[in-house]
C-alpha cells in the first residue's frame, strides 16, 4: 500500500525525506580498503585498480626492510622489534586504508630503564620481534614469487619484443649476440610468432598480479596481527552482540515467567470456570430447569478465555507473517499507521522468502519503531524504505519527520538494538533535537 501525499507542498517534502533515507539506508557498494577485499569484490577489473601495484610495492620492498632491520637492529636484542614495528605499521598504509593503531602502552616514565621494563612486559614488544622474525622468510617467498610470476613472462615479453624488432628489421638475430650458446640456440624467425610470444608475456604478467595481491594480503594480515592491536570497532560489536544476546536472554525468560503467570490467573482460571459452569449447566438441564443463563455464563467465559489467550501470545510470533511474507507484513504496518492519522510513504523491494528468523526480527523491530512514531515522535509523516542487496543485506528505514532526539538507551530502541544485534545485524540511529528522526535497521542474510 503506497499512499502518496496529495498536498504538492507535502509530496515535495516527502519525496526530500524520502531522498535523505535512501542516502543513509540504501545500500552503498562494500568499502575497498584492502587487496583481499578488491580481489574479493572486482576479480575482474582488478588490474584497472591501484591494488595490484600497491601490493607489489609493498612486496618489493619487504626484503629492503628485513635486510636493513636484521643489519641495524640486532644490539636491541629482545627490543629489536619495537621500531620495525613502527615502520611495518606506517607501510600498512600502502595496503591497508584502516588505521594500525599502535599496540604500546604510553610511556610516562622520564629514565631509560623505566622504558625497557615497560616495553619488556607488553606481549607487542614479542609480537613485534616475532614479525621481525618472520619477516626474513617471507622475503625469501616474496623472491621466489617474484621469480615465478613476474619475472619469467618479464622475460618471455622483453625477448620475444626485441626478437621482433630484430627480425622486422631484417638482422639476423645469431649477429646481435656475443654469447655463444645464444647464437647456436634454435629461434623462430617469425615476426607473428614473436609477436604472439610477446602477447603471451603480457597476459601472464597481467595474470602474475593476482597471486602477488593475494600474497600482500597474506601479509598483511598476518603483519597487522603482530604489530597492531586489534580491531576496536569489532570488539566493540562484539562486546554489543555479547550484551544484546544477554539482555535478549534475560527477555526470554522474563517473558516465560509471565505467559506461566498470566496462564496461571487468567486462561486457567476462566477455563475453570467454565467447566463449573458447564457442570452447572448440565445439572440443571437434568432437572429441567431454565439453562440460558447459563449457557450465556458459559459463552462469556470461553470468549474471555480466547480474549486472554490471544493477549497472552501476541508478541510470540506476529500473526501478519503466519498470512503474508515480510514486505506485505510492512506494508500492512504503515496501513496501520495511516490509518492511526500518520501519512505514510513506502517503499519495498524485498525477496519473496526470507529466513524466518530474519523476517520475524525486521518485522517486530520495525512494529516498536512505528509504535514510537505514533505515541512519541509527534510526527505527522513516516515514511518506509526497505530493500535487500545482492551482497545479501536487508535494510530496513522508518523517517519521521517529528520533534527528534530519540533516546537509544531506551526501553524501546535498547528491545530494537537487541533484535537486531542478535541477528548479526545493526542499528543507525539519527535523531538530532528537532527532527526528523532516520533509524535504520540492517541485517546480513542470504534470500532462501
Amino acid at each position: 500500500m503506497v499512499t502518496p501525499p496529495t498536498d504538492p507542498t507535502e509530496h515535495a517534502k516527502m519525496e526530500g525525506m524520502g531522498k535523505a533515507a535512501r542516502r543513509t539506508g540504501s545500500p552503498t557498494r562494500p568499502t575497498v580498503g584492502t587487496p583481499g577485499t578488491a580481489l574479493r569484490h572486482h576479480p575482474i577489473r582488478l588490474l584497472a585498480t591501484s591494488w595490484p601495484w600497491r601490493s607489489l610495492g609493498y612486496l618489493a620492498v619487504t626484503p629492503v626492510v628485513a635486510t636493513v632491520w636484521a643489519l641495524t637492529s640486532w644490539p636491541l636484542l629482545a627490543l629489536a622489534g619495537v621500531p620495525l614495528g613502527h615502520v611495518e605499521r606506517w607501510r600498512l598504509r600502502w595496503v591497508d586504508h584502516s588505521p594500525a593503531p599502535n599496540p604500546h602502552a604510553r610511556d610516562t616514565s622520564s629514565g631509560l630503564a623505566d622504558w625497557v621494563r615497560l616495553r619488556a612486559r607488553e606481549r607487542a614488544t614479542w609480537t613485534e620481534l616475532l614479525h621481525g622474525i618472520v619477516l626474513v622468510p617471507l622475503s625469501l617467498l616474496n623472491f621466489a614469487l617474484f621469480s615465478v610470476v613476474l619475472l619469467v613472462p618479464a622475460t618471455i615479453l622483453a625477448s620475444s619484443v626485441a626478437l621482433f624488432v630484430i627480425l622486422v628489421l631484417g638482422i639476423d638475430p645469431t649477429a646481435v649476440t656475443t654469447v655463444p650458446d645464444l647464437a647456436t640456440a634454435p629461434v623462430n624467425e617469425s615476426p607473428l610468432a614473436q609477436l604472439g610470444f610477446a602477447v603471451l608475456g603480457v597476459i601472464m604478467l597481467g595474470l602474475g598480479l593476482y597471486p602477488v595481491t593475494l600474497a600482500a594480503e597474506g601479509q598483511r594480515y598476518l603483519t597487522r596481527l603482530l604489530v597492531s592491536e586489534p580491531n576496536t570497532e569489532l570488539a566493540k560489536q562484539l562486546d554489543d552482540m555479547t550484551r544484546s544476546r544477554a539482555r535478549i536472554t534475560t527477555a526470554f525468560d522474563d517473558e516465560r515467567r509471565r505467559i506461566e503467570r498470566d496462564l496461571h490467573d487468567g486462561a486457567q482460571q476462566r477455563l475453570t470456570s467454565l467447566v463449573m459452569t458447564l457442570g452447572a449447566l448440565k445439572y440443571r438441564h437434568d432437572r429441567g430447569d431454565d439453562i440460558t443463563p447459563l449457557i450465556d455464563q458459559a459463552r462469556t467465559d470461553a470468549q474471555h478465555a480466547v480474549d486472554e489467550l490471544r493477549d497472552i501470545v501476541h508478541g510470540i510470533y506476529p500473526s501478519a507473517l503466519n498470512e503474508h511474507d515480510l514486505a506485505d507484513a510492512l506494508d500492512e504496518l504503515a496501513g496501520r499507521a495511516e490509518t492511526a492519522g500518520l501519512t505514510t510513504s513506502v517503499n519495498i523491494d524485498l525477496p519473496a522468502s526470507l529466513p524466518t528468523e530474519v523476517e520475524v526480527g525486521l518485522y517486530f523491530a520495525a512494529s516498536e519503531l512505528f509504535t514510537n512514531v505514533t505515541k512519541h515522535a509527534r510526527a505527522t509523516e513516516v515514511l518506509l524504505l526497505a530493500h535487500h542487496t545482492p551482497q545479501g543485506g536487508v535494510y530496513v528505514t522508518v523517517q519521521d519527520n517529528g520533534q527528534g532526539g530519540a533516546s537509544p538507551d531506551g526501553s524501546g530502541l535498547l528491545g530494537v538494538v537487541d533484535r537486531i544485534e542478535t541477528l548479526g545485524g545493526h542499528v543507525k540511529i539519527d535523531s538530532p533535537t528537532g527532527g526528523p528522526t532516520r533509524i535504520t535497521l540492517e541485517v546480513p542474510c542470504a534470500s532462501s
